[in-house]
């Protein structure tokens, strides 16, 4: 959630102000800089009032050794324990500027990969016994650090034998269709290519530990506070800064670390990797390739450095080898492009319900966008107005809003857009770290549209799509279907540290970014959404139910509560949706041969996100690369046009100027409505609004 560059000013001013007894220019390191500006930042204006003393310590501590070897794949339990005399001075540290930690941890690290470095090639020199019954543990909290040198050899060997293992089984497969080459030599070539693509790996390893020291100190320390406030060095402010502004370069996926692996967290409407329609939010990235050369293997490396991979010119090939929750692998080419701006924006479409010809309007909404920094510049609520607008010109019987993997945006923005659907009153609830709270009201009461709604959501629906959402569900004005929401119920501000330098010389070295969890909202009803989320009116089965996201599962997050409810009257003295409007629905889902394998699909994903020991017997490891691809096989068949509706763009305007949209343009309109013709959920929630038109429960 991110709050007016207005407010943040005020936040810049406030930090400013604090840090005045900071003598820049006497020849500070910018490590002792960056301390002091954090830890008044965080001390003054973090929400949750947390001390940084001893015991707030020994939990940054235990990020800190996460962050340093991620995956426990390098250090030694004598190594943890010559750091472990840090764990109760990470407060002192941090406020004084005296990092030593950072600069012990970096060198033992320097260390370690040195040896891995050195012992690698001899592995790699022989060949594996894929007869063995042998087999590797991937979930790195199931494995303890290093008793001494010789697991740690025996860790990467089984490393290495996995990843020669999942390319010798391609080899083999690709091997069926000409047969030219023995086992022995696919083995060969097998451990060829591993070879050199961990050459690569570990040059970036040992390129990058010390440089991410500073970084990763930092965030030890901030995520303790909560996981949405992070420290942003330079090169990722560039990067932020670059996606704020629309206008970068790239693919349009959006990475996080998870374990040793980078998952994509979103994708950006209208990029590349969008267009593809081949990539989704918790996918695996495991390798990456530039144009027809070698994949280099990148599990294990950060995200950080896998974005400098991925991210490069318009034009360019990049090549992705991704692996589903499911288990399924398969490399996706991507051609890097501009990222197209309007896709980002709301749009809309007409559903024609093929039975009794009534019309219903579609509106979808990637995200909560307001261009704060242009006057009179775009947002969504407007351009969901007139979306609105163009759907009632159309006479449509009831409208749609998909809120679906939408993360959020501007606070302010769901709060002119809820009051679309209702007259004035209280949207939200803002609290602060003094207890103040404030309420954010509708104050037009002007409706633009009254009709039947209904609201679609999942898991990956956060923070502004939870607050609208909830609003309405609240005031009894929509009907919300899908699966629980993500429960992300604070407020950020971000803050660019350079400002605090006074000289060229200073601003040199360059700080970066700080954003700071500042607020926590509540419901008009007074209940937080953090970590509960919103829960939907209908529930749907939906594939994101086999992943662990969502603010509950986040370490250190801020916890539930609530707070006394606002004054609000309801849209309607009764709830919107009937006992019968919810069990039409259930029998649906419960007949419905998609959802069924949704249901199968999830249980398959969660007995292979438990199952963590991965055999390096090639018998065993090909069957269960089979099995997985002809369960992924199995939901496919499943996605059908549907047979509900028809779809057609908004308005008669709209098909006239058809013929004259660019290729691009085009392209992407009718990749848009062949994912809505073949998406289950939008047809249900058609079938919702269709009983709820019906029965008129909507006065």
């Amino acid at each position: 959630m991110k709050i007016k560059i207005t407010a943040i000013l005020v936040l810049i001013v406030s930090l400013i102000w604090l840090s005045a007894n900071f003598h820049w220019g006497e020849n500070i390191s910018r490590e002792r800089t960056l301390s002091q500006i954090i830890y008044t930042g965080l001390q003054r204006w973090h929400y949750s009032n947390k001390n940084i003393d001893d015991s707030f310590s020994e939990k940054a501590f235990v990020e800190f050794l996460n962050n340093l070897d991620y995956g426990k794949r390098f250090l030694l339990k004598t190594d943890v324990d010559a750091l472990r005399k840090y764990k109760n001075s990470i407060d002192d540290e941090f406020e004084s500027g005296n990092l030593e930690l950072m600069k012990t941890a970096a060198n033992i690290m320097d260390q370690r990969i040195h040896y891995v470095v050195s012992i690698y090639p001899e592995i790699l020199s022989k060949p594996f016994d894929f007869t063995k019954n042998e087999s590797l543990e991937f979930d790195s909290k199931k494995r303890d650090y290093f008793s001494n040198q010789e697991e740690l050899k025996d860790y990467w060997r089984k490393v290495l034998k996995y990843y020669v293992l999942v390319r010798y089984i391609d080899l083999v497969e690709d091997n069926k269709k000409d047969k030219k080459s023995t086992p022995a030599q696919m083995e060969e070539n097998a451990r060829q290519a591993v070879s050199k693509n961990f050459k690569s790996i570990f040059n970036r390893m040992l390129q990058s530990n010390q440089k991410d020291s500073i970084s990763r100190f930092f965030n030890s320390i901030i995520q303790v506070f909560d996981p949405h406030s992070i420290y942003f060095p330079p090169v990722d402010k560039e990067t932020f800064d670059m996606q704020m502004s629309g206008s970068f370069e790239g693919i349009g996926a959006t990475l996080q670390d998870e374990n040793e692996y980078v998952k994509i967290s979103s994708i950006v409407p209208g990029s590349p990797a969008w267009r593809q329609k081949k990539i989704q939010p918790g996918d695996y990235i495991i390798k990456v390739a530039q144009g027809n050369d070698e994949p280099v293997d990148i599990i294990g490396i950060r995200s950080a450095d896998a974005v400098k991979l991925i991210r490069g010119k318009k034009g360019t090939l990049v090549r992705l080898t991704i692996k589903k929750p499911d288990g399924v692998i398969v490399e996706v080419p991507i051609i890097r492009d501009v990222i197209v701006l309007e896709e980002t924006f709301a749009k809309s479409a007409i559903l024609t319900d093929i039975k009794s010809q009534k019309k219903i309007g579609y509106i979808y909404l990637p995200g909560f966008y307001d261009d704060f920094r242009t006057a009179g510049g775009r947002n969504s609520s407007d351009d969901v107005r007139k979306e609105l607008e163009k759907l009632k010109a159309q006479n449509v019987s009831g409208v749609i809003l998909d809120l679906r993997n939408n993360g959020g945006g501007a606070l302010n923005d769901a709060v002119r857009m809820s009051g679309l659907f209702i007259s004035k009153g209280p949207i939200v609830q803002v609290k602060n770290k003094k207890e103040k709270i404030d309420k954010l009201d509708d104050l037009n009461p002007d409706i633009t549209y009254s009709g039947p709604l209904v609201i679609m959501v999942n898991q990956l629906s956060a923070s502004a799509s939870e607050i609208l959402s909830a609003a309405l569900q609240d005031y009894n004005r929509a009907i919300i279907v899908g699966s629980n929401t993500y429960g992300k119920g604070t407020v950020q501000a971000m803050v660019n540290l350079d400002q605090f330098l006074d000289s060229n010389e200073d601003k040199d070295m360059g700080l970066g970014a700080l954003t700071i969890t500042i607020q926590q909202f509540y419901r008009i009803t007074g209940s937080s959404i953090q970590t509960k989320g919103v829960t939907p009116d209908i529930l749907l089965p939906d594939r994101f139910d086999s992943l662990k996201i969502g603010e509950k599962y986040l370490d250190h997050s801020l916890k539930w509560n609530s707070i006394p409810p606002a004054q609000y009257q309801k849209w309607t003295s009764q709830s919107l949706l009937s006992p019968q409007i919810v069990l039409n629905s259930q029998n649906r889902v419960k007949s419905s041969i998609a959802f069924q394998a949704i249901d199968d699909y999830i249980k398959n994903v969660k007995q292979t996100r438990d199952n963590t020991l991965q055999s390096l017997q090639f018998d065993d490891a090909q069957k269960q690369d089979k099995q997985i691809n002809l369960e992924a096989e199995k939901l496919e068949k499943t996605r059908r046009d549907t047979t509900v509706y028809s779809i057609s763009p908004t308005s008669e305007n709209s098909k006239k100027d058809a013929s004259s949209l660019d290729k691009i343009a085009k392209e992407i309109q009718d990749e848009w409505f062949k994912g809505i013709k073949r998406d289950i959920e939008i047809e249900e929630a058609v079938d919702v609004l269709m009983d709820v038109v019906n029965k008129s429960t909507i006065r």
